[in-house]
């Protein structure tokens, strides 16, 4: 009995000795962090944060104890607190505040993310910019130094061509970035803007993490976080998309399909494009997300069907000129991170991808095929609040394989392409105000006879909080571009120099970046055709520099709910390349390109209105029946775009957009015949955009337990 009143007695001090801990974790904007992990140290009480930061868990401990907070990304939390604990907890995980923290180097970098000191715009400030229609690419361009030419869609970066720019998703190479489209009518990125919450944009100057790039690197990063349950829909005048999230554990798994289908848009507003088969575009999705206690897992899938036929003008032709493309693309992305404690993270990850193309073009059938593979692996160590290291390995096997038919003539070429790469980079606070960044990439292919050593190094300097100083100096290869690479595998890689000086000042919704810089080739490709040929001769005897100057000012302050940017880049090219006999401006170059986007949201209307204006010189182009070497110069011309979305409640939206509103009818270049007509004259055709303006409309629907939910990030 006696044992019995003892026993009873201990539970009912325990019972009463049991307090619940409630509290709620966010991070340095205030926002809830989701999935962390809150425990009291030395003990196995402890619980998970919901989608709200909430967490609320048991405790027997009592007295003063450590209590913990932890999530991928972060510091881990700590504090000592007095249990029981009465009182709403309040916990604050901030970045760590070290010196590398304290000044960033600028140089070469511009950043779209939610929060950082590069950063000069959000996500959300890329998909809602008139003009972009919802394409990164698009959005970009809009930002110094960066340029797309109207009749291709494809970035361009510092005076360097469209293959001098690579795409990474979570450092992962994508092969195949943009979609697939005739010439002459611009492609758009692949992937949904959606699955992004940062875009890392160099302009050069980039981490030795990166390589087999000249100009650029558009570093396209997920959130590390796991998906709330929802679902989405759109309608809209090309097309419907569906998607579809779960969420269990701490495990997420999203799936998004669209389908697009200019036919019906075809009908009313038509084009200046002869379809046999309007553009078809099918495309799925998949991501699946697992968090574990000090690791992420992300596994990213998707494939594209696309197809398409029209008549299309050729000057070497009597008639347009039927054309036929179908193309399959199938892309995974797997990602790994794990911190391993001692504040050292590793990080892996896979890409694969493939594609086939079939094209026709008139009595000329050209099928490819690309496989591609990509494994890295990184390992990142912070030795203290001055030194933080990263190293890794990386490897690529490309193999590319074209093959061209008309009437009895066959034949096949192509190659496949082996490269390994070793980078290590270490970043050092030598003050409070001054950050350097030394950083080595060597890099071996089976298809060049040498090696690649490749020296960056970067200086950031703080005025005071606001203002920065920065410059970059790296060395930097490429291979020859693909369209060059399948009929000459033996050419030597491609070199350059990057030298930039940067400031950058931000205060109170101002932010000024001023970036001046200057960059060297040498081995650019040179051949003694038109266009690269099978049986053309190639060399890498080529050469040019470029010398420039970017301005980018935003306002996000001076007017309640108004934002504004302005972009202008002087860009000065000079090269010799291609079929070219002396150095000249390439035709691809706009000398000054000058962007302004307005964006405000009328709180009454719940609406947002977003006007882009943007204005690019005329180019230089070359016309065989003058006797000097690209000595044309085509107009500038001035395109003006809005877009209009309605919140028909939080999360119904309605988005409308027009491009080109002013009608503005550009040259992007000519195209000339490649024998003299009979009377020793090359004719001529301007190269025209296809539509003078792309009208859009649509319907988005989230419905999600978070009524604040929606796909603004779609638009």
């Amino acid at each position: 009995m006696k044992l019995l009143l003892s026993l009873l007695f201990i539970s009912i001090n325990i019972l009463f000795a049991q307090s619940i801990l409630k509290g709620k974790v966010v991070g340095k904007n205030g926002k809830p962090i989701y999935l962390a992990n809150i425990y009291i140290d030395g003990s196995y009480d402890g619980g998970t944060t919901d989608s709200l930061g909430n967490f609320a868990f048991e405790t027997n401990e009592q007295g003063v104890k450590i209590i913990k907070a932890s999530v991928v990304g972060l510091p881990l939390y700590s504090k000592s607190i007095q249990l029981p604990q009465k009182e709403f907890l309040t916990i604050q995980m901030l970045e760590r505040e070290n010196r590398l923290q304290e000044v960033t180097i600028q140089a070469g970098i511009l950043q779209a993310n939610s929060s950082g000191k590069n950063t000069v715009m959000s996500p959300l400030d890329i998909v809602t910019t008139a003009g972009s229609m919802g394409n990164i690419i698009s959005a970009l361009a809009t930002l110094p130094g960066a340029q797309v030419g109207g009749e291709n869609g494809r970035l361009m970066v510092h005076g360097g061509d469209a293959s001098e720019t690579q795409t990474y998703i979570n450092g992962i190479r994508v092969a195949q970035p943009y979609t697939a489209t005739p010439n002459e009518i611009p492609v758009r990125g692949r992937f949904s803007p959606m699955l992004f919450k940062g875009v890392n944009f160099s302009t050069g100057g980039y981490s030795a993490e990166f390589g087999n790039a000249l100009s650029s690197i558009l570093a396209l990063n997920t959130e590390n976080t796991i998906e709330q349950p929802k679902t989405e829909l759109s309608l809209s005048s090309v097309g419907l998309g569906l998607g579809h999230t779960l969420q269990w554990d701490k495990n997420s798994l999203t799936f998004n399909s669209n389908y697009t289908n200019l036919s019906p848009y075809s009908k009313i507003i038509t084009p200046d494009i002869n379809w046999t088969k309007p553009y078809e575009n099918a495309a799925g999705e998949m991501i699946y997300r697992h968090q574990f206690k000090e690791g992420f897992l992300n596994i990213y899938g998707a494939y594209t069907f696309e197809n398409m036929g029209l008549y299309q003008a050729d000057i070497n032709y009597p008639h347009p000129v039927p054309v036929k493309k179908k193309s399959n693309n199938a892309y995974t992305n797997i990602s790994f991170s794990q911190n391993l404690g001692n504040r050292w993270t590793f990080e892996s990850g896979m890409g694969l991808g493939y594609l086939t193309d079939k094209v026709h073009y008139d009595e000329v059938y050209l099928p490819h095929d690309e496989k591609s593979i990509h494994l890295k692996a990184t390992l990142s160590k912070i030795w203290n609040n001055k030194i933080k290291s990263i190293g890794g390995i990386e490897y690529f096997d490309t193999n590319y394989q074209e093959e061209y038919h008309r009437q009895d003539l066959d034949y096949m070429y192509g190659f496949q392409n082996k490269m390994t790469a070793l980078y290590t980079e270490t970043t050092f606070g030598f003050l409070p105000n001054l950050i350097g960044k030394i950083g080595l990439r060597e890099t071996s292919s089976n298809l060049q006879n040498k090696k690649t050593l490749e020296p960056r190094a970067s200086l950031g300097y703080a005025l005071n909080k606001y203002t920065q100083l920065s410059v970059a100096y790296g060395k930097f290869h490429q291979q020859a571009p693909t369209p060059v690479l399948k009929y000459a595998p033996q050419l030597d890689w491609l070199g350059a120099k990057h030298y930039i000086a940067n400031y950058f000042y931000a205060r109170g919704g101002h932010l000024l970046r001023l970036e001046a810089y200057y960059k060297t080739y040498n081995n650019l490709v040179k051949y003694n055709s038109l266009t690269p040929q099978y049986n053309s001769q190639y060399s890498n005897n080529g050469s040019g520099d470029v010398k420039g100057f970017d301005l980018f000012y935003k306002n996000s302050s001076s007017v309640k709910n108004l934002q504004y940017w302005i972009s202008y880049s002087f860009t000065d090219s000079k090269r010799n390349e291609a079929n070219y006999p002396s150095t000249v401006t390439p035709p691809y170059v706009y000398k000054h390109s000058f962007n302004i986007v307005g964006k405000y949201w009328f709180s009454s209307l719940r609406s947002q209105l977003s006007l882009t204006n943007a204005y690019v010189s005329g180019r230089n182009y070359n016309d065989p029946n003058q006797s000097s070497f690209m000595d044309g110069h085509i107009r500038g011309y001035n395109n003006l775009s809005m877009s209009w979305s309605f919140l028909f409640s939080q999360q119904k939206i309605i988005h409308f957009s027009v491009s080109n509103i002013l009608g503005a009818s550009p040259i992007y270049g000519y195209q000339y015949a490649d024998q003299p007509n009979t009377q020793g004259i090359y004719n001529r055709r301007p190269i025209v955009p296809t539509a003078k303006r792309f009208v859009f409309l649509g319907y988005f629907w989230t419905i999600s337990k978070n009524d604040k939910d929606n796909q603004l990030n779609n638009l």
